[in-house]
Parts: C-alpha cells; sequence; structure tokens
C-alpha cells in the first residue's frame, strides 16, 4: 500500500485551485465543487461592494480553458475510486442558454473523469422568473418556463477501482435508512430550499450552498476522518458540513472577504459544537 504523504487539512487556502501543489496526487477522497458560471458574476466586485452582474458576454472558450485547468488538478489529487460532484446550472444570456451542466461532460470525461449519473437540485423557490413575459403576452411561441433547478454531476475517477477496502464496510458506517432517504434522498430530484439571506443572515458570499447538500453529499460517498475538499469554498458551507460529520476539509478561495468569513464561521460552529 502506497504511504500517504502528509498535508495539512481543516484549511482554506487563499489562492486559485488551478495549483493545488499543497496537496500531493491522490490525497483527498472527495470533491464537491461549485465552479464560477462564466463571467456571470464578478466574485471580485461584489467582494468590494460594486456593480458584480456581468456587462457582457460569456467568453466560453476562456471558460473552458479555466475550467479543465481547475479540474485537471482535482482529478490528481483525487483518489482513484471516489467521487468528484460538480454542480452547475445554466446561463441565460441573449435570448439563448448556455447549458454549462451538459458541456461538462463532456470537458470532464477529457480529463480521465467517468460520469456516473445527475441529480437534479430543485430549489423550490427563486431561480430565473422567465415565465413572467408569457403572463403579460400568453401568445404560442412565448413561453418560456421559470428556472428554479441546477444539477449535481458525479464523476468517478477509475470507476473500476473498488471505492474502500471490505473492512470499511462494517457496522459503525451503516447509515441509516430514514424516511427522508426513502422518499427524496434515494431519487435524483433533490428539493432543498437555497439559501437567502434571511436561512444565512451571517454569509456574505453571493452564491452560498444550502448546508443540506454538501451533508448529504458527504455523507452518501465519504467515511468518518476523510478529507473532503471544496476548491470554491465561497461561505465555507462545506467545511462546516465536514466538521459536522466528522471528515476533514480542505478549501481554496481566491477572494480574501470570504475566506476570512468562512473561517469565522467554521470557527463559530467549532465553538458550538466542538468537532473534529
Amino acid at each position: 500500500m502506497k504511504k500517504q504523504i502528509p498535508f495539512k487539512k481543516n484549511v482554506i487556502h487563499g489562492h486559485s485551485c488551478e495549483s493545488m501543489a499543497e496537496l500531493p496526487d491522490g490525497a483527498i477522497d472527495l470533491i464537491f465543487a461549485g465552479p464560477p458560471y462564466g463571467s456571470l458574476i464578478n466574485y471580485s466586485s461584489y467582494a468590494a461592494g460594486e456593480q458584480h452582474y456581468k456587462a457582457h458576454s460569456t467568453d466560453l472558450p476562456q471558460y473552458i480553458t479555466s475550467f479543465q485547468t481547475w479540474f485537471s488538478e482535482c482529478f490528481r489529487v483525487l483518489r482513484a475510486g471516489r467521487y468528484c460532484i460538480v454542480n452547475l446550472g445554466t446561463i441565460r444570456e441573449n435570448h439563448k442558454t448556455i447549458a454549462l451542466p451538459f458541456y461538462a461532460v463532456s470537458w470532464l470525461e477529457e480529463l480521465g473523469f467517468s460520469f456516473q449519473f445527475e441529480i437534479v437540485w430543485d430549489k423550490i423557490v427563486g431561480g430565473r422568473h422567465e415565465a413572467r413575459n408569457f403572463l403579460a403576452h400568453p401568445f404560442p411561441g412565448r413561453f418560456t418556463p421559470n428556472n428554479r433547478v441546477e444539477y449535481l454531476l458525479f464523476f468517478k475517477k477509475n470507476p473500476r477501482k473498488a471505492f474502500a477496502p471490505r473492512s470499511k464496510f462494517y457496522d459503525a458506517n451503516i447509515i441509516p435508512l430514514t424516511d427522508l432517504f426513502k422518499r427524496e434522498i434515494a431519487n435524483n430530484v433533490w428539493h432543498v430550499h437555497p439559501a437567502t439571506k434571511r436561512s444565512s443572515p451571517d454569509v456574505s458570499h453571493p452564491c452560498p450552498f444550502p448546508p443540506e447538500i454538501p451533508e448529504r453529499i458527504i455523507t452518501y460517498f465519504s467515511f468518518p476522518q476523510e478529507t473532503v475538499l471544496d476548491p470554491f469554498m465561497g461561505s465555507g458551507s462545506t467545511a462546516i458540513a465536514a466538521k459536522k460529520l466528522g471528515r476533514y476539509y480542505v478549501g481554496y478561495e481566491t477572494e480574501d472577504r470570504f475566506r476570512i468569513d468562512a473561517e469565522r464561521l467554521i470557527a463559530k460552529y467549532k465553538r458550538k459544537y466542538m468537532a473534529i
């Protein structure tokens, strides 16, 4: 068995995940990534309190280059047989839709990932309210539905490799088959309200994850004491979920404001619940 090279855990690195030199090859047990949607939001401007929505079209070739740089590093640091879950939604601009989730499957397969399945995240509320135009002009050809979904795309690195040795599968690691699992989690549509300013008043990030999403993913795709990577840490939801569930975390975040806020929220959680 290959000896594991030690690396720092429970840390958010303040730079881009395009180079994760702090992490050895195959060091990570699970990746949950919510990459930025092209140039839809300028996160640096948002963090500075400036106008942050894009004023120009998404540069798709440039985005593809960045995307593949990020995830080639993710592929390198992920253990064989383990999962990388990518959250993406479509972008609507200039009377067309850029189907990032569907493009991403081929982009990631080019890097060596194997697509396994998708889960549709139904946000229940919010999203793009595009049907309102039809309400004002209810004629054929005018209808565009409201968009309240994003996609969780599940990929594996070397799917022929066992997820874990048989010794890992014993009673202490059994996941309870709750009513929530039977009616909701077992299906490939998850109904989870998005995080809002009201539900997450301490969060400054414009796109925080509701805690239910990373908690479900970490529960069903890692063991206690393993390490979860979030290459776009943002508000820190993945790190807090990892702590809550007895895992370690590693994150990357380019914006100092978001990183500092995430570390503050993680510390607040640790003081309250005394996780690992």
